[in-house]
């Protein structure tokens, strides 16, 4: 009886350790589903400017070369971040849900391992976005509408930045601070017999149990031999 609920205990702990740590892939998850979700609203607004967009005659080809080539990093970035988002979510959850014991915890720490790339596409992709809005402001407008619109751009890439750099020291913490429950699912994984271990364990006990009453002389041993001997010792009891 102590021995089912000591082991009652320890899997009540493992599992509410999961259950943490599955609030984190939950985190995680909404995360990207996020930033997945606007790069692909910036991916298209990257397409329009490629394909709608109209040359006038005449214009330098420096400045062509630049909107175009930013124009190109922007999309290249932002159809990165929605592959990236979305191979994540999906085989990050198919191996959460239905890998092998510990696929929780491993399936957190790769989505935490890569979430720095998947912000960094994003980041190219929409400073890219702001410099297409400055080369085709020139390729586009008179000089002084040009250099208007530049200035309120560069105004405005400053801002993404410096609101980052603001957001990010806000909500900083050093990561050896953090809340971690590999401890509890280490500790609680040694401890849980697994079902090999535990089918050996009972076939042992089985064995030593028929040994013993062998040794014992048992009733079902004796007739077992009787009706050996009565078969003309056909049959041999072990």
């Amino acid at each position: 009886m102590l021995a089912a609920d000591k082991l009652l205990l320890q899997s009540s702990i493992r599992q509410n350790a999961i259950s943490l740590k599955e609030k984190e892939f939950s985190l995680h998850h909404g995360n990207f589903n996020a930033v997945g979700t606007q790069a692909a609203v910036l991916a298209g607004f990257t397409v329009t400017a490629f394909i709608e967009f109209d040359c006038p005659d005449g214009s330098p080809r420096t400045l062509k070369f630049f909107y175009y080539i930013a124009s190109i990093v922007s999309l290249s970035a932002n159809i990165l971040c929605v592959a990236n988002t979305t191979f994540l979510s999906v085989w990050g959850t198919g191996l959460a849900m239905r890998g092998p014991d510990g696929s929780m915890a491993r399936a957190v720490d790769g989505m935490y391992q890569l979430r720095r790339n998947v912000f960094l596409l994003f980041g190219v992709g929409m400073m890219s976005l702001l410099f297409t809005g400055i080369f085709g402001s020139w390729l586009l407008m008179d000089p002084e509408a040009a250099a208007a619109s530049t200035l309120l751009l560069t105004y405005a890439i400053y801002l993404t930045f410096k609101s980052y750099k603001s957001i990010t020291n806000l909500f900083h913490f050093d990561e050896d601070d953090a809340v971690n429950f590999d401890d509890l699912l280490d500790a609680t994984s040694s401890l849980i017999p697994t079902a090999k271990s535990a089918s050996a364990g009972f076939v042992g006990a089985m064995r030593r149990t028929s040994s013993a009453n062998s040794a014992a002389g048992s009733p079902f041993a004796a007739n077992g031999a009787a009706d050996g001997r009565a078969a003309g010792g056909k049959i041999e009891v072990v």
